[in-house]
Formats: structure tokens, C-alpha cells, sequence
């Protein structure tokens, strides 16, 4: 009798790819192994790498974003202020019609490219799927897209269109304009029938489920918008589990708890500290994967009924 599919379900947008890095790294060091994976907003890559069985590489990665201030998710007027302060008195002035977000999409190609060259047949020959999650601007539909059937340069454009998230990067484009866009908010719509694909899962999820109340939320449309996708993405995500029920279906997420627990103090707030402003992002990364890294040893543990530490 042939043992059963497990897959591997990843989603998170933004700095919140860290926690999932750092889970998923975690679960592959304890010998988990899974044959299809799936991959929303920047979790995409994190699901790539595990696809190719580099894990440890996400994580590695994030890591060294924790070292340097998280210069993936800097602003793009931050870095033209500070390319400009020399001069003195000198402001810089974004044009909004140009601008596709507020990150810099020459970070984001430097954070996929290494993974660019013969990515499907990397797939391929060690017999797994990546399925990515991305919105055809142009034509308004969404999908789930196989990456080790593509070719090379539509698989990175695939990539990388799944991880950008509304207001962070904008759509990636092709010869006539926008061409796919991503962020866990397509979630809402997405298909569930991908859940057929394997008998189990393990769902990683860089946000709360179900979300928690966050009272300092500000009156910034691009923070408004990503609440917004957090929120539908943790709906979604409870209705895979409650479409589970009778099958196996394993949630990694940011709890309470977790959170009190990875920080080592009884007071700490979720809805606060989990998110920080940009500045601090390099700071709250490195939590972040310290957390999902926690997060994968006490499911593990509890699974072999081991007092997780």
C-alpha cells in the first residue's frame, strides 16, 4: 500500500514570509517530506525552496535579512531620501502615477534570482509540484500555476508575480503592461480542489488564524489594504480546516500563546508587537523565525506526544 501525499501549504505576505521560513525549515530538519506544495504571496518562495528541498536556504535567507535591517521591505523613498541626503536640501517628491508600490521590485529579483536558473526541471527530476497563487491583471482571473511545467523565465515571472502583495510591490509586468500580481488576499477566491492533490498538509501561515484585533491599525491606505488580505486569507485558511474535518490538515500560525511564549513573557501582545514599523522590520524578522522555528517543534512534539521545549 503506497503511503500518502503530504503537502506543503505556504502563506504569508511581507516580513511575515520569515515566520513561515523559519516553521518550514524547522519541520524539514525533523524529516518532514512533502511531494506538493503550495505557495501565496511571499510564502511562494518559501514553498519553491522547499519544493527543491533547500528549506534551510529560506530560512537562511531571512536570516541574513534580520542582519541587515531587512533591506528587501525598505521603502522606496526611504532609499531615494537617503541616496539624496548628500546633496542638502533636497526632497524627494514620488510620482504616484509611476509608482507601482512602495517596495523596490530590483530587491525583490536579487531575493528570487538564484532560484531562477532550471527551476521546473530541478522540479521536476526530484518528482515534486510547486503551485503558486497569482491574479492575471489583465485578464481579472486567478489561478494556481504549476511551476515545473513551465519554462525557466515564466516560472520566475510566476515566482515572483505570487509574492508581490498590493501596495508592497506592484504587479510584475510583461511587453504590454501589468501583467500578474499576488498577495495571500487572493486566497478569498482561490480554489480549494488543490487540496486534493495530497492526503495530508501541513498549512504554514505567517498571520493569525483567526485573525487577532489590532486597535493602532492606522489611516495609511497600503496598511489598511493588507489588513484587509490578512484578514480574508485567515478566513480562507479556516475554511480549509473546517473542510478537513475527517482528513489531516495541520495549521502553523502566529497564536497567543506562541507569541507569549517565543518572547519569554506573559504580557506580550500579539496585535501589537507582531507587527512593527519598518524601521524595526530587520528586529522583528529574526522573532519571526525564532517563532516559526517554535512553532514546528511543538507541533512535532506534540504529534509524538513529546513535551515540546
Amino acid at each position: 500500500m503506497s503511503s500518502p501525499r503530504r503537502g506543503l501549504a505556504v502563506l504569508a505576505d511581507g516580513c511575515h514570509a520569515a515566520f513561515a521560513a523559519g516553521a518550514v525549515a524547522e519541520l524539514a530538519r525533523r524529516g518532514r517530506r512533502w511531494e506538493v506544495m503550495l505557495g501565496a504571496g511571499m510564502g511562494a518562495h518559501v514553498a519553491a525552496l522547499a519544493g527543491l528541498g533547500e528549506a534551510e536556504e529560506a530560512a537562511r535567507r531571512w536570516r541574513r535579512q534580520s542582519e541587515q535591517g531587512c533591506p528587501l521591505l525598505a521603502p522606496v523613498a526611504e532609499e531615494a531620501e537617503r541616496r539624496l541626503r548628500s546633496l542638502g536640501g533636497v526632497l524627494a517628491v514620488l510620482d504616484p502615477w509611476r509608482l507601482p508600490g512602495w517596495l523596490d521590485g530590483v530587491a525583490l529579483a536579487e531575493h528570487l534570482a538564484p532560484e531562477a536558473a532550471g527551476l521546473p526541471a530541478r522540479l521536476r527530476h526530484g518528482g515534486v509540484s510547486v503551485l503558486v497563487l497569482t491574479l492575471a491583471v489583465d485578464r481579472g482571473e486567478q489561478a494556481w500555476e504549476n511551476l515545473e511545467e513551465m519554462e525557466p523565465g515564466a516560472a520566475l515571472e510566476a515566482l515572483a508575480g505570487a509574492c508581490t502583495f498590493p501596495g508592497g510591490w506592484g504587479p510584475q509586468r510583461n511587453a504590454w503592461g501589468p501583467g500578474r500580481g499576488g498577495g495571500v488576499g487572493l486566497l478569498a477566491g482561490a480554489s480549494r480542489e488543490v487540496l486534493a492533490l495530497a492526503d495530508a498538509w501541513d498549512v504554514v501561515c505567517g498571520f493569525p488564524v483567526p485573525p487577532v484585533v489590532r486597535d493602532w491599525l492606522s489611516d495609511s491606505l497600503f496598511e489598511q489594504i493588507q489588513r484587509r488580505d490578512e484578514v480574508v486569507a485567515a478566513a480562507a485558511v479556516a475554511g480549509w480546516l473546517e473542510r478537513a474535518k475527517g482528513g489531516e490538515l495541520t495549521l502553523l500560525a502566529p497564536t497567543v500563546p506562541l507569541w507569549c511564549r517565543a518572547e519569554g513573557r506573559e504580557d506580550a501582545e500579539l496585535g501589537v508587537e507582531y507587527p512593527l514599523s519598518w524601521e524595526r522590520n530587520g528586529e522583528l524578522v529574526g522573532r519571526l523565525l525564532a517563532t516559526g522555528a517554535l512553532a514546528a517543534r511543538q507541533v512535532v512534539g506534540d504529534e509524538h506526544g513529546e513535551r515540546s521545549g
